[in-house]
């Protein structure tokens, strides 16, 4: 019986400090993943959205004055208008998509428990966020300017999105800020009178 608690007690143990350890890195690379996820997310759904389209109208230039007993150009239109919807709705889910990984970042930040030396790669990691979101939205920024108008429009009705990715490097500190505001403030709350005894 004394046996079965040890080892009851010791993986009790390693999965206190395992789960503190994937925090801890989750804490750090939470910035890291915002701003690649967002990048990818805009530039993939937009694409979608233009191949859509491009194919639609291709579809028409190619087989509008094909003579076949059914309406070729009506067949082309029941089955993209449906399709280019469903990828219009990317608009918003892209942006909803966004909003949710910002909320995850603050509450991943709560629940981080930390020492407060902790504290300063995370300030390196905010700086190294920050500079790389700048090459990342300046990219971003000469890719859509080089593309076609069409994909410019596209990218263009990405309201929320395109303004979030414009002003990435604001966005990232605000983040960034924000979330060491909020482990310190739940460091602060669960320090007690043992001291740092409780953060692994």
């Amino acid at each position: 019986m004394l046996n079965k608690k040890n080892k009851k007690g010791e993986k009790s143990v390693y999965t206190s400090v395992y789960t503190k350890n994937m925090n801890k890195k989750a804490g750090l690379t939470d910035l890291f993943l915002f701003i690649i996820i967002t990048v990818i997310l805009i530039f993939i759904s937009g694409i979608f959205i233009y191949i859509g389209l491009l194919t639609h109208d291709a579809l028409h230039e190619n087989m509008d004055d094909i003579n076949l007993s059914s309406n070729v150009s009506e067949a082309i239109d029941n089955s993209f208008d449906e399709l280019n919807t469903a990828y219009s709705t990317l608009y918003w889910v892209a942006i909803l998509i966004i909003i949710a990984m910002i909320l995850s970042i603050f509450i991943g930040n709560y629940l981080v428990t930390t020492r407060p030396i902790y504290f300063i790669p995370y300030i390196f990691i905010v700086i190294i966020a920050i500079v790389g979101s700048v090459g990342m939205s300046l990219a971003y920024s000469e890719v859509v300017e080089n593309s076609p108008i069409e994909l410019q429009d596209i990218f263009g009705n990405f309201i929320g999105s395109t303004i979030i990715i414009q002003y990435l490097p604001l966005w990232v500190a605000i983040l960034g800020i924000g979330g060491g505001i909020v482990m310190f403030v739940r460091m602060g709350s669960g320090m007690t009178e043992q001291g740092y005894a409780q953060y692994g």
